[in-house]
């Protein structure tokens, strides 16, 4: 298939090709609401269209793209910018990413999202591309949050990896999910622990089925802490989860909360915990 090269050849590879027929639709969170992009080509002409709080639009011609080199980006157009972002995020190569780096700090939300997805496509955990994308720990866009996390996670130092923390107080439970995921993959145990029990108290039950999780990995988990998610907890996701830990780990300790979440109005969590309940019994000398 034809290939339409936007960007010269660098240390005898081309920097990056898009096929001719290009279509990918896309959706960001702004911090205000979502916002879709959808990108195609047809023949020289690539379009992007935007749509969230208005319609917007541009075509560009990507002989026009391929003959703007890459030197001095941040310098170029907005629309060129866009362009040639939105190329190398669909079809990122090596060698582009010295000359990319100088957008992660765009005034526009797409290029920087578009390059900082590229260059963790690209493995770029260099010392200054590390620097450069601390800053966007505080950018406005949810999205761009967690991929700044999940980049540190793959390529920070473990030193560096730190800045993670102030995301497990973000706004946005799902970045305060890749953070917490992020900790757990870079994290020693007690460090995690400490972390993951704190976690357990957030507004989110997919964050506290996470930490639920990890302190179960790490067996970190207090039995009596368990059987008080069991009975008290309001989300349907964390009794489960609690009642397959006791399923598989729980003592007599257990046995008076096991029994009140039999009783649960949830089915899963009531079969869960009948199950809990005989295991523990057969397993018991005592009349339990």
């Amino acid at each position: 298939m034809r290939k339409i090269v936007f960007a010269a050849l660098i240390f005898g590879t081309a920097l990056a090709a898009a096929d001719e027929n290009i279509f990918k639709s896309d959706t960001i969170d702004s911090g205000k609401g979502k916002i879709s992009r959808i990108i195609r080509s047809s023949g020289d002409k690539l379009d992007m269209g935007y749509n969230g709080g208005g319609f917007q639009s541009f075509s560009v011609s990507l002989g026009d793209i391929s003959g703007l080199g890459m030197d001095d980006m941040s310098k170029r157009k907005r629309h060129e910018k866009s362009a040639i972002a939105a190329l190398i995020y669909i079809s990122p190569q090596k060698g582009v990413e010295k000359y990319i780096r100088e957008l992660i700090n765009d005034a526009d939300m797409w290029v920087r999202r578009d390059v900082v997805s590229a260059l963790y496509a690209l493995g770029d955990g260099s010392a200054g591309t590390i620097a450069a994308m601390k800053k966007l720990f505080n950018d406005p866009s949810p999205d761009i949050r967690m991929e700044v996390c999940r980049f540190y996670g793959a390529y920070a130092s473990s030193t560096e990896v730190k800045s993670v923390y102030s995301l497990l107080w973000d706004e946005e439970a799902l970045v305060r999910h890749q953070a917490l995921e992020t900790l757990a993959s870079r994290t020693g145990d007690g460090a995690l622990i400490k972390i993951a029990e704190n976690m357990l108290d957030d507004e989110s039950f997919d964050v506290r089925c996470l930490a639920l999780k990890l302190l179960f990995e790490k067996k970190a988990l207090d039995e009596s802490r368990i059987s008080g998610i069991l009975t008290h907890d309001e989300s349907v996701q964390m009794r489960q989860a609690a009642a397959a830990i006791l399923l598989k780990n729980g003592t007599a300790k257990s046995i008076s909360a096991l029994i009140k979440a039999v009783e649960d109005k949830d089915e899963k969590v009531s079969k869960t915990a009948k199950k809990a309940l005989d295991r523990i019994r057969g397993s018991s000398d005592l009349p339990l």
